[in-house]
């Protein structure tokens, strides 16, 4: 299972590329993960912003990059927002402004959360 991850804030190239050298960090989850072009907005030229493709799979590399993702975000400072969508077509997106108050509990079950949304057998809304 493949999903692409955008990245919403001040500098969302440079988030991306931010983003992108934390799960490449993690053994399960090296080679999987790519930079590539996101598609232009409608009447825009060139490209668009950059995005992450992220190919997992169900259990221990989803996990993973669900924990790797929200462990990411906490971290961040100002507004921002990840959206993880998958192959289907149906999105996840979370938040600074969500995580980066959490109890380490409260983290986990984020993690949990984001895991169970992604993976291939749920049917997939839209959550924040």
């Amino acid at each position: 299972m493949d999903v692409r991850v955008e990245v919403a804030g001040e500098h969302p190239a440079d988030e991306v590329r931010s983003l992108r050298e934390w799960p490449v960090a993690e053994e399960s989850l090296r080679g999987r993960v790519r930079l590539v072009a996101g598609a232009p907005e409608e009447g825009a030229l060139g490209t668009g912003m950059d995005v992450l493709a992220v190919a997992l799979g169900n259990g221990g590399a989803l996990t993973v990059f669900a924990t790797v993702a929200v462990t990411w975000l906490k971290r961040r400072t100002g507004r921002m927002e990840v959206k993880i969508t998958r192959a289907d077509g149906s999105a996840v997106e979370i938040s600074a402004d969500i995580v980066r108050p959490q109890t380490a509990q409260e983290l986990r079950e984020t993690v949990e959360h984001l895991a169970r949304d992604l993976a291939p057998s749920h049917e997939g809304t839209e959550s924040g």
